[in-house]
Parts: structure tokens; C-alpha cells; sequence
């Protein structure tokens, strides 16, 4: 079962951690440029070349919601077809969709502009700089299939290679030129938040009634 409350808790968390983040870097509505962004753009620009540039922008789709979200109903529909119950198969597409609607919410309030102080490795998205939904999305992915309710938790060379890929589509934002680098931490941290709540919210239903766990006939009362 889930916990609505907790759900709403964890929105809320990850909602004001992001706008508190906005009003640090754009006090008043002006947004400024922190020490850390100038310093880690100058050091993915200096890094760049046609190659690089031809890499990140593949890597960088790995981010990407068209490409996240069919991997996360695929596997909705997969858990679904193992009679896995609703709550636990839909929960990689309930964070990853949940991240992403909280993270374009801050985007819509914080309004930061994209950087501008470099050449960009593709044009600049439509949509606003704070915070990074690449980042965030591909970490709430990750973080939901090492966390999955009523799933056998996977190895922990699953989570590092996942962390990895997170953090590789993170880089790819800054050697783009499409994200400052304070946009990745507001996001990654938004994602974790609302990851973490919804794990803890979210009971799986075989810890409550046993449904779904058993084959046919053998499932028994306790003693």
C-alpha cells in the first residue's frame, strides 16, 4: 500500500529544496553566477573538441524523458505481466514522472537562464536552466531500480555502474554548455529526495497480504 501523506511530504521536500537552491542562486529574481559555475564551465570548455562534443551530445540523450520513460513502462508492463501489484510495478514511472514534474515546476519558478559564456555543443532547450531534468531524471531512474518495492535488490556493482551513467549524463550537460553546475546538484538533489520518499512510502503489498508472491495452492496461513 502507499502513504499519501508520506507522498505529499516527499513533494513537498523536494519541491522547497529546490526553490530554496533557486532563491540562493537568483535572490530578488536575479540570478547570479556562482564561483563554481564560471570555474566548471571554463573547465569542460577547455576540455572540448569535435569528438567530445559528438560524444556528449549521444551520451546526453541517455537523460532524455523520450528515452527514459518507454524503459520505464516497458518495465511497468513486464512487472504487470509477472501479476506484480500495481503499486510496485508502476514505481520506476511513478518516480521518474514525479521527478520530472517537480523538477519543471522549480524550472517554471526560479526562472534561470541557460549559460551563456561559452560557445553551446547543441542549440540551448526551450526551457529554463534550474534545475537539470537530464540529471535529476536519469538519478531518479536509477535510484528507483536499486530501490524497487518487492524486487530482489540488485548488487551493489548495479548501483555504481548506475551512479556512473548519472553522473556521465551530468558531465555531458556542463561539456554542452547547456547547464551551470549548480543546475546538476539542484536536481540530483531534488531526485534523491523524492526517490527516497517514495521507497519509504510505498509498502509492498506481499509485506501486507502475501498477494502476488505465491504459485497457485501453496500459499498457507501463518501459523
Amino acid at each position: 500500500m502507499t502513504s499519501p501523506r508520506a507522498l505529499l511530504a516527499g513533494a513537498l521536500l523536494a519541491l522547497l529544496t529546490g526553490l530554496a537552491g533557486g532563491l540562493l542562486l537568483c535572490p530578488d529574481g536575479v540570478c547570479r553566477i556562482a564561483p563554481i559555475d564560471h570555474a566548471g564551465l571554463a573547465l569542460f570548455h577547455a576540455l572540448r573538441s569535435d569528438s567530445t562534443d559528438r560524444l556528449a551530445a549521444a551520451l546526453t540523450w541517455a537523460g532524455s524523458l523520450a528515452l527514459l520513460l518507454p524503459l520505464a513502462l516497458a518495465r511497468m508492463a513486464g512487472l504487470r505481466r509477472q501479476q506484480q501489484p500495481w503499486q510496485e510495478a508502476a514505481f520506476v514511472t511513478t518516480a521518474l514522472l514525479g521527478t520530472t514534474l517537480l523538477v519543471h515546476a522549480v524550472k517554471l519558478l526560479v526562472m534561470r537562464p541557460r549559460p551563456d559564456l561559452f560557445p553551446t555543443g547543441l542549440p540551448l532547450p526551450p526551457d529554463l536552466s534550474f534545475p537539470s531534468a537530464h540529471t535529476a531524471q536519469v538519478l531518479a531512474v536509477v535510484l528507483a531500480l536499486w530501490l524497487q518495492p518487492g524486487r530482489p535488490r540488485p548488487g551493489a556493482i548495479w548501483l555504481v555502474a548506475g551512479l556512473a551513467l548519472a553522473g556521465a549524463v551530468a558531465a555531458t550537460r556542463l561539456h554542452l554548455q547547456v547547464h551551470w553546475p549548480t543546475d546538476l546538484i539542484g536536481g540530483a538533489l531534488m531526485a534523491t529526495i523524492w526517490v527516497l520518499a517514495l521507497a519509504r512510502a510505498t509498502r509492498p503489498a506481499s509485506r501486507i497480504c502475501g498477494c502476488g508472491r505465491y504459485p497457485a495452492g501453496t500459499q498457507s496461513d501463518p501459523p
